[in-house]
């Protein structure tokens, strides 16, 4: 009998990519071999197979980190980046990477799904914060579209 591999939503791989970024948060001088081992060993820690999104999204992520920090430090009006959680920034870097490189994530599911994982991993303030945040900073982009 074969056995039919589970089909994994994009929320689940989302949610998965975010789990890497926030511990990467704890290990950001982690760079070349190093860093794929770092990500594979969280993969394994988290009971997650391999997968393309994932992996897009993490590497994403880590490699454009100053250019989605500036975004968030742009529309993050009176807060400095030391200042803001880091599930709050690892939320909204991941976020700002989908609306801008993944083409099959409209921003407002990009921004709603911030705004979920915020409700499930940050405190009672971080999801209307991170809204009025991406919100501000992804509108442009949004009519572009």
């Amino acid at each position: 009998m074969k056995e039919e591999k589970k089909k994994v939503t994009r929320t689940a791989l989302r949610e998965t990519a975010l789990r890497l970024l926030f511990g990467y948060t704890f290990n950001a001088d982690t760079d070349g071999e190093a860093l794929e081992d770092y990500y594979n060993a969280a993969l394994q820690s988290v009971g997650f197979e391999d997968d393309p999104y994932v992996r897009t999204v993490f590497f994403g992520v880590v490699h454009d980190v100053q250019s989605l920090d500036g975004t968030i430090s742009e529309y993050a009006v009176g807060w400095k980046l030391g200042r803001i959680s880091r599930m709050s920034l690892s939320i909204m870097r991941l976020c700002l990477y989908e609306a801008e490189h993944i083409d099959d994530v409209p921003v407002a599911v990009a921004i709603n799904e911030a705004v979920e994982l915020a409700k499930k991993y940050d405190t009672e303030a971080a999801p209307a914060f991170i809204n009025g945040i991406l919100n501000a900073a992804l509108k442009d982009k949004d009519k572009a579209e």
